[in-house]
Protein backbone atom coordinates (compact mmCIF):
# COMPACT_ATOMS: atom_id res chain seq x y z
CA UNK A 1 0.00 0.00 0.00
CA UNK A 2 0.92 3.18 -0.68
CA UNK A 3 2.27 5.82 1.66
CA UNK A 4 -0.50 8.38 2.61
CA UNK A 5 0.26 11.87 2.85
CA UNK A 6 -2.01 14.04 5.49
CA UNK A 7 -0.43 17.13 3.72
CA UNK A 8 -3.09 16.67 0.67
CA UNK A 9 -6.13 16.68 2.83
CA UNK A 10 -7.49 20.73 3.02
CA UNK A 11 -6.81 22.67 6.37
CA UNK A 12 -9.90 22.16 8.22
CA UNK A 13 -10.28 20.86 11.57
CA UNK A 14 -12.38 18.26 10.49
CA UNK A 15 -13.52 16.30 8.12
CA UNK A 16 -16.71 14.50 6.97
CA UNK A 17 -16.77 10.91 6.42
CA UNK A 18 -17.38 11.65 2.09
CA UNK A 19 -14.05 13.48 2.49
CA UNK A 20 -12.30 10.86 4.20
CA UNK A 21 -13.20 7.77 2.31
CA UNK A 22 -12.51 9.72 -0.57
CA UNK A 23 -8.87 10.60 1.08
CA UNK A 24 -8.02 7.13 1.96
CA UNK A 25 -9.79 5.50 -0.73
CA UNK A 26 -12.29 3.36 1.57
CA UNK A 27 -15.76 3.18 1.09
CA UNK A 28 -18.07 4.80 3.90
CA UNK A 29 -19.67 1.71 4.79
CA UNK A 30 -15.96 -0.01 5.78
CA UNK A 31 -15.15 3.22 7.97
CA UNK A 32 -19.09 2.99 9.88
CA UNK A 33 -18.42 -0.59 10.11
CA UNK A 34 -14.55 -0.01 11.56
CA UNK A 35 -16.35 2.00 14.15
CA UNK A 36 -18.10 -0.53 15.48
CA UNK A 37 -14.95 -2.33 16.40
CA UNK A 38 -12.91 0.87 18.01
CA UNK A 39 -14.79 3.03 19.59
CA UNK A 40 -12.28 6.16 19.24
CA UNK A 41 -12.93 6.47 15.73
CA UNK A 42 -17.04 7.19 16.43
CA UNK A 43 -17.33 11.07 17.04
CA UNK A 44 -19.85 12.62 19.27
CA UNK A 45 -22.08 14.48 16.80
CA UNK A 46 -24.44 13.29 15.16
CA UNK A 47 -22.66 13.73 11.50
CA UNK A 48 -19.78 11.81 11.31
CA UNK A 49 -16.96 13.75 11.71
CA UNK A 50 -13.26 13.70 12.21
CA UNK A 51 -9.96 15.05 13.32
CA UNK A 52 -6.27 14.33 12.45
CA UNK A 53 -6.10 12.29 15.20
CA UNK A 54 -8.73 10.03 13.68
CA UNK A 55 -7.96 10.14 10.43
CA UNK A 56 -4.26 8.51 11.41
CA UNK A 57 -6.21 6.06 13.27
CA UNK A 58 -7.81 5.09 10.45
CA UNK A 59 -4.73 5.04 8.60
CA UNK A 60 -3.52 2.67 10.92
CA UNK A 61 -6.81 0.41 11.05
CA UNK A 62 -6.70 0.55 7.28
CA UNK A 63 -2.87 -0.84 7.07
CA UNK A 64 -3.98 -3.70 9.76
CA UNK A 65 -6.80 -5.11 7.88
CA UNK A 66 -6.28 -4.51 3.88
CA UNK A 67 -2.06 -5.52 4.34
CA UNK A 68 -1.57 -7.11 7.31
CA UNK A 69 -5.19 -9.18 7.26
CA UNK A 70 -6.04 -8.49 11.13
CA UNK A 71 -9.97 -9.18 11.16
CA UNK A 72 -11.91 -5.70 12.21
CA UNK A 73 -13.12 -7.58 15.49
CA UNK A 74 -9.52 -8.20 16.80
CA UNK A 75 -8.70 -4.32 16.09
CA UNK A 76 -9.01 -2.89 19.04
CA UNK A 77 -7.06 -5.86 21.50
CA UNK A 78 -4.15 -5.37 18.54
CA UNK A 79 -4.01 -1.45 19.09
CA UNK A 80 -4.45 -1.78 22.69
CA UNK A 81 -1.14 -4.55 23.06
CA UNK A 82 0.54 -2.72 20.30
CA UNK A 83 0.94 0.51 23.02
CA UNK A 84 2.20 -1.87 25.58
CA UNK A 85 5.93 -2.07 26.27
CA UNK A 86 7.09 -4.91 25.82
CA UNK A 87 9.11 -6.65 28.17
CA UNK A 88 12.43 -6.85 25.83
CA UNK A 89 12.37 -3.10 25.64
CA UNK A 90 11.39 -2.55 29.13
CA UNK A 91 15.24 -4.78 29.73
CA UNK A 92 16.49 -2.60 27.24
CA UNK A 93 15.08 0.43 29.09
CA UNK A 94 16.95 -0.31 32.03
CA UNK A 95 20.04 -0.70 30.52
CA UNK A 96 20.56 2.25 28.29
CA UNK A 97 19.76 4.17 31.80
CA UNK A 98 22.53 2.37 33.43
CA UNK A 99 25.37 2.93 30.65
CA UNK A 100 23.90 7.06 30.85
CA UNK A 101 24.46 6.85 34.46
CA UNK A 102 28.50 5.30 33.87
CA UNK A 103 29.13 8.16 31.15
CA UNK A 104 27.46 10.35 33.55
CA UNK A 105 29.80 9.65 36.54
CA UNK A 106 33.37 9.50 33.81
CA UNK A 107 32.59 12.43 32.83
CA UNK A 108 32.93 13.79 35.94
CA UNK A 109 36.19 12.29 37.09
Amino acid sequence: MSKINLSRLPNKKYYSISEVSTFLKIKQTEIRYWEKFEPKLRSNTINRSYDLKRIKLLIEIKKLIKDQGIKPGKIASYLKNKKKPRPQQIEIRKELIKIKNIIKKASKL
